[in-house]
């Protein structure tokens, strides 16, 4: 599948620990220390259809036993959406998908759908009448956001065409040094053209998560420790590149990464990279349940599998410390995830934001602890395209909470841990399979 993906697409030092944040002269709408309340994402009163497209036929856009997402069954559900485009070298997946979709509610929104083995394909090829306006990127991280590599520039060549883009995290399996360069182009671009190239670290539009935000600006008190407890089930998990570290990233950068995102988030703070201390369990722990061969890791090489556990301590540059478990060690398809948010007086409890989101509080000068009504009305997922496509009409992108200039320093930050743990980082070197 690897080498097919090939088609699609044409130990470095990580990025300088920063005092403050490289983007934010270059970037007035730098989501970092912007607060929200709990209502949903604002939702465009325009109605000028978007045309939307995938690179991907996967998953992330289309579904799996796994986990929630399930990109194109919340983007059906938006008003004046057409979908023109579904680009996968496998293109009897990518047929199956307009065909099952089809035979859906919305099926008049996947009539002539067209697919595509790659997206250069798809650009010769498409007529202005179906051209997508956006484009949705669902595709393994070592397939995109490079600069350096020709068959990986997926999101330049896009956004060269003028599309608008919401990419999905990995944003890249590339050194942090070039794909901060990157986020300097893809953000000269976009205020150029002006496009939204956003990433979906969606919980920055869950609900816990934007209660807990809330309640951090209403108690008026910085947070002096986070603890994110990201506790994986593998059985279900058939991928082969995500077990390998380089092809995905591994536990951290792959998965973990979106309670990095929540910390930096909650914190309005970075991480310190000195700080970092991190120790893993590796792959010679068993797992009972492991997928057969050649469904998991047992075709990777041993120096390059994910680690069964991970557990990191840091310092935030606002003096706050922190700290982050991940474990690839549950069964069946509930993960265990939680966040807890320690200050003076207080205690907030994010309690499962990727399925049943809560939020348990402890004011200051109280011995009780009180759940939080949270504003359930739509999903996570659902107010990020909300938000997405808004801004894609209107040009406000007030309300897309993280652009890829951002997504980047979670990046650079996940490897920093991953890195600390021992797990092999990006070299620069480029696989076969993508030269």
């Amino acid at each position: 599948m690897i080498r097919l993906f090939s088609k699609l697409l044409h130990k470095s030092p990580a990025l300088r620990s920063f005092g403050k944040n490289p983007f934010s002269a270059a970037c007035p709408s730098s989501t970092l220390g912007r607060t929200f309340g709990t209502s949903a994402a604002v939702e465009s009163g325009a109605k000028e259809l978007v045309k939307i497209g995938f690179v991907g036929a996967g998953g992330v856009s289309f579904g799996t036993a796994e986990g929630p997402w399930n990109h194109s069954v919340r983007l059906e559900k938006q008003p004046n959406v057409q979908f023109t485009a579904i680009i996968d070298p496998n293109l009897d997946l990518a047929q199956k998908r307009v065909d099952d979709l089809s035979k859906g509610a919305y099926g008049h929104k996947w009539k002539g759908c067209d697919v595509y083995k790659s997206y250069q394909a798809m650009l010769e090829d498409v007529s202005k009448e179906k051209r997508p306006d956006a484009m949705i990127i669902g595709v393994p991280p070592m397939l995109h956001g490079s600069l350096d590599v020709p068959s990986c520039a997926m999101e330049v060549d896009l956004a060269k065409a003028g599309m608008h883009l919401l990419v999905e995290k990995p944003i890249s399996m590339r050194p942090a040094e070039e794909v901060e360069r990157l986020a300097e182009v893809l953000h000269e671009m976009a205020d150029e053209r002006k496009l939204v190239i956003a990433v979906g670290y969606m919980l920055r539009y869950n609900p816990a998560i934007e209660t807990a935000k809330a309640l951090l600006k209403e108690l008026g008190r910085l947070p002096t420790s986070i603890v994110g407890r990201y506790n994986c089930t593998y059985n279900n998990i058939y991928k082969p590149q995500w077990w390998n570290t380089l092809e995905s990233g591994g536990c951290i950068v792959e998965q973990a990464t979106h309670f990095v995102d929540a910390m930096r988030y909650l914190s309005g703070s970075e991480l310190q990279r000195d700080s970092i201390r991190a120790i893993a369990v590796g792959p010679d722990m068993e797992l009972s349940e492991m997928p057969p061969p050649p469904n998991a890791e047992h075709t990777v090489p041993y120096d390059l599998r994910v680690n069964r556990a991970t557990v990191a301590v840091f310092r935030f540059e606002s003096g706050a410390v922190g700290s982050l478990n991940h474990t690839l060690l549950m069964h069946g398809q509930n993960f265990f995830t939680e966040l807890d948010i320690y200050g003076d007086g207080f205690h907030i409890i994010v309690r499962d934001p990727y399925q049943k989101p809560a939020v348990i509080l402890r004011r200051p000068l109280s011995n009780d602890y009180e759940q939080v009504p949270l504003d359930l009305g739509r999903d996570m997922y659902e107010k990020q395209f909300d938000a997405f496509l808004h801004a894609v009409r209107t040009g406000d992108q007030s309300n897309v909470r993280c652009l890829f200039h951002d997504a980047a320093r979670t990046y650079e930050t996940s490897w920093w841990i991953s890195e600390a743990a021992g797990s092999p980082i990006p070299d620069g070197s480029v696989a076969e399979y993508l030269k």
